[in-house]
């Protein structure tokens, strides 16, 4: 076979070997597309592309007359002035793919916009699909997970978004702006490129997440009463529309948002506007330097003990030092879960926590000396 490996939807629809591969006219096409995909999954939702448009338009032309389409390629060759590069970009073989490339050309540069069907069928024999819809007149790109498992989608600067079920995002083909917009709907993953040039901003419902390079999590969908932000790593911060605009427009420039950092998450509720601060349900190392050994204490002071927990879990750790000053912790908290590890300090040392606003307040009784 030729070397595909660099072809988009438009050059696989413009080759003669994949088009007697989908309208069945070889059975040497099917055995070797069939096998020059499993070794290039990266090019499936290309070809996806490609193959459903293939077969729309076989469908539909029938009922487009020649004149029709002759008159809207023609006007609109002159309205972009490219029909010497168009013509050489398609070439179609006979008379069929005449009038497949004028349609083509129609609807790929006015518009109308592309939806393809990846389908998936799961153990039950049910069909889902993941569906995506090109918006090529605003260069906008509009992904719906319409699967039973996540499916990840990559942007123009890199960030990858891993899109949960029933969940759909729409980015921009290029992020040409100062600032890199997506809106997403459901459920999703964001692992963000750092550009401190252009910030990373995520629309949802009446909330914004702002970022500048970052792993967090967002959930929203629309039958839900209650929102949520969860921070993995770095920082975000979490602004209502009408706040937002006012930091856009100037007119309330030191707005600030809702800080999130890692393992801390914002839960928003719809119907009150209300929001709630914490730390996430099981928070994670996030500090790839920390060993667990550095959890075995002898005879450690306590704002040792403290000072390597905020650093290898990226928590603010609030605690009076003239409180711990004189106290000591021999224990080993390897292996255990951040709250496991609290709880045995406070265990040990006769102490409690609270955890305020995605912090942990420590309430340290002095140690004699």
């Amino acid at each position: 076979m030729n070397n595909y490996e660099n072809f988009k939807a438009i050059d696989f629809i413009n080759d003669p070997s994949f088009r007697d591969w989908v309208y069945d006219k070889e059975l040497v096409s099917e055995t070797q597309w069939t096998s020059w995909l499993e070794y290039h999954p990266e090019k499936k939702e290309e070809v996806e592309i490609a193959k459903l448009y293939l077969l729309r338009i076989a469908d539909d032309l029938p009922q487009v007359s020649d004149d029709y389409v002759r008159v809207k390629a023609d006007d609109l060759l002159r309205k972009y002035h490219t029909r010497e590069s168009l013509q050489e970009k398609i070439r179609p073989a006979n008379h069929f793919f005449r009038r497949f490339a004028m349609a083509a050309s129609v609807l790929l540069v006015l518009g109308i916009g592309l939806t393809y069907y990846i389908k998936h069928k799961s153990a039950g024999n049910k069909e889902k699909s993941f569906i995506a819809t090109e918006l090529t007149e605003k260069d906008q790109i509009e992904k719906l997970n319409n699967t039973a498992s996540p499916q990840v989608v990559t942007l123009a600067d890199g960030s990858k978004v891993t899109l949960e079920p029933n969940s759909s995002i729409i980015y921009p083909m290029t992020f040409d702006d100062e600032i890199r917009n997506v809106q997403l709907k459901g459920q999703a993953f964001f692992e963000v490129v750092r550009n401190p040039d252009k910030p990373f901003v995520v629309h949802f419902n009446n909330l914004i997440v702002k970022v500048l390079g970052t792993s967090f999590t967002i959930r929203s969908f629309d039958e839900e009463k209650k929102m949520s932000v969860i921070v993995k790593t770095g920082k975000v911060s979490v602004f209502t529309k009408d706040d937002w605009q006012k930091v856009r427009q100037d007119i309330n420039p030191s707005v600030r948002g809702i800080i999130l950092t890692a393992n801390q998450e914002i839960s928003y509720e719809k119907e009150a506007a209300q929001y709630e601060k914490k730390l996430v349900n099981d928070p994670i190392i996030i500090d790839h330097v920390t060993k667990e050994n550095d959890f075995i204490f002898e005879e450690s002071p306590l704002t040792e003990v403290f000072n390597k927990l905020e650093k290898a879990y990226g928590i603010k750790i609030v605690v009076d030092e003239n409180q711990v000053k004189n106290c000591t912790l021999t224990a080993s908290l390897a292996d255990e879960p951040l709250i496991e590890k609290l709880n045995l300090i406070c265990k040990a040392t006769n102490a409690r926590y609270e955890i305020i606003d995605g912090q942990i307040v420590m309430n340290v009784r002095s140690c004699k000396k």
